[in-house]
């Protein structure tokens, strides 16, 4: 009867151990460039914040950002993913294992801004409706589903499009 409650206990705590390793996002982030902007100097950046910084990096001019020496920017290098193009590959990989994805699950993210410093001249606007910017869920967050592993960003020459859609609608 113990070895039977016992291997009960012992099945119960594993079930939760994976169940929590589980909850770690494991999602792999392909930034992908078109040819265009894969022949050029551009500089993308993933950023992942709190919901009390998300007003702030929505309103933000991306014009301002991009400037040499901003503030936000400077005060975000620790947790901010610089991704270059121009210089090799078309597509780039942000892995599970890299230490910013830990960073950011520190820090309770719960957004992934998606930067570009694209080159031409573009409107200042807040949140999605800049071309240089997108807001999508964080890659811990439940707005994916368990089963989306990979999430596809394109990088064209007028602006950044998010090609995996969250499984929710009600994520915003």
């Amino acid at each position: 009867m113990r070895t039977v409650l016992l291997k009960g206990h012992v099945f119960a705590l594993l079930l939760v151990t994976l169940l929590a390793g589980g909850c770690q996002s494991g999602r792999r982030v392909n930034v992908i460039a078109s040819d265009e902007i894969c022949r050029k100097s551009v500089e993308v950046h993933l950023v992942e914040v709190n919901r009390f910084e998300k007003d702030q990096w929505e309103q933000v001019s991306m014009t301002n950002y991009w400037t040499p020496g901003n503030q936000l920017r400077q005060s975000a290098r620790d947790y901010t993913c610089v991704v270059q193009f121009g210089q090799g590959a078309c597509k780039q990989t942000l892995t599970p294992d890299y230490q910013i994805q830990k960073v950011w699950r520190d820090r309770n993210a719960e957004y992934l801004f998606v930067l570009a410093d694209l080159p031409g001249t573009f409107p200042d606007l807040p949140g999605n409706a800049d071309a240089r910017r997108v807001r999508l869920p964080a890659l811990d967050s439940k707005c994916w589903g368990l089963h989306q592993r990979e999430i596809n960003i394109s990088i064209e020459s007028g602006k950044v499009v998010p090609l995996t859609i969250s499984e929710s609608k009600n994520c915003d």
